[in-house]
């Protein structure tokens, strides 16, 4: 598995707000080796327009970092900029390692 780990992702968190709450702008987190496989894409109409969607399905280590990845964050492809809507985070059939479900396009945060 490990020679899988091919591609650089970072995850993001949201600073705080003025009030404190997670709801400022994206803030740099960690970078990690990840192996990303993009999943079947779809195209969905918004507002009279197609929207692009690609989910894809991530496995990184696991570590103490990586256990404090939520919904609430961000995944960026580092090579490419791309960024991802994470969706899910759990615990892989593997042990030592993370699965995570990210999607790009739509809504960022």
């Amino acid at each position: 598995m490990a020679g899988h780990l091919t591609n650089r992702v970072r995850f993001d968190s949201r600073a705080p707000d003025a009030n404190g709450d997670p709801l400022g702008p994206f803030v740099e987190g960690f970078t990690v080796w990840a192996d990303v496989e993009y999943l079947r894409g779809s195209e969905v109409a918004l507002q009279h327009r197609l929207e692009r969607r690609q989910p894809v399905s991530v496995t990184i280590r696991d570590s103490r970092q990586a256990r404090t990845i939520t919904p609430a964050m961000r995944m960026v492809d580092v090579r490419t900029g791309e960024v991802f809507n994470v969706t899910s985070a759990s615990p892989a059939r593997t042990p030592g390692y993370r699965n995570i479900l990210a999607v790009s396009g739509g809504a960022e945060g």
